[in-house]
């Protein structure tokens, strides 16, 4: 669906994307599966990154075989994977990059697996977010306190869109909410819900809670180390967008040596 466009295509063709004034994007291969790909490069001799052949290798499936940054939720796991193909990179990490051996350790452990981490006893979900929250650097500590008041006052006063069936839900187990008009951000024009009160503080009882806020998806964000608060809906704004670009910069400058 972020592919195929269905209004715009170029001459029916909807996997064209026009960008803007005779610029076009084209995703030919969008419904390709994984082996499809594999079949294509065996059978007509494609190039291709040999990087997947040191995978293939180190004993990784093809749907684990990753070319991408090292630290996201999905890398993680596969940290370690670094010390086999390439050495000389992961000697630079372990100079450069704090917990990187001990994220390579247990990545896959569940010491790092927020989903199945058990509330500590004594604690909401709310207190442990507190607690977590006091035991971060102050930067950082305000970081993530901004983006959850954003969202608590979202959720209070202008609300989300959320689908009926996930409304009925709510209605049945006795949440406090009122409605405030549709929503503009998704297709359906979904109702907008207002949370009165508390925000929850975990929604364990309803079915879809991916868009539902909770004091334990505010949680989970310092779990993950998500900084930017995708696991609640933000998006990066334009003074981080600003930052990563002096980075980028920096980096194009000074080359391999930083």
């Amino acid at each position: 669906s972020g592919i195929v466009n269905k209004k715009h295509g170029y001459d029916g063709n909807l996997w064209i994307t026009e960008q803007f004034r005779d610029v076009w994007t084209a995703s030919p291969l969008y419904d390709w599966s994984t082996e499809d790909v594999w079949h294509a490069i065996s059978t007509f001799g494609y190039d291709y990154n040999r990087l997947y052949d040191m995978y293939h290798m180190a004993g990784l499936s093809a749907e684990n075989m990753r070319v991408s940054s090292p630290f996201n939720d999905y890398s993680r796991d596969f940290l370690h994977v670094y010390r086999v193909i390439e050495p000389e990179t992961w000697s630079k990490l372990l100079m450069r990059v704090k917990g990187v051996n001990l994220a390579a350790e247990y990545g896959k452990s569940n010491s790092f697996s927020y989903k199945k981490m058990k509330l500590p006893e004594g604690y909401t979900w709310k207190g442990f977010t507190n607690f977590l929250l006091s035991t971060l650097p102050i930067k950082i500590r305000e970081n993530y306190i901004k983006k959850f008041k954003t969202s608590v006052n979202f959720w209070h006063n202008v609300g989300g869109g959320l689908t009926e069936e996930t409304i009925s839900e709510l209605i049945e187990n006795g949440y406090k909410i009122k409605f405030n008009g549709t929503s503009n951000y998704t297709t359906k024009k979904n109702r907008r819900v207002i949370f009165l009160g508390e925000i929850p503080d975990h929604t364990d009882d309803i079915k879809s809670t991916k868009d539902i806020p909770s004091w334990k998806r505010m949680c989970y964000c310092i779990l993950k180390n998500d900084h930017i608060c995708r696991f609640m809906g933000f998006s990066i704004t334009k003074e981080q967008n600003q930052a990563i670009k002096i980075l980028k910069e920096k980096y194009e400058t000074v080359g391999n040596d930083i």
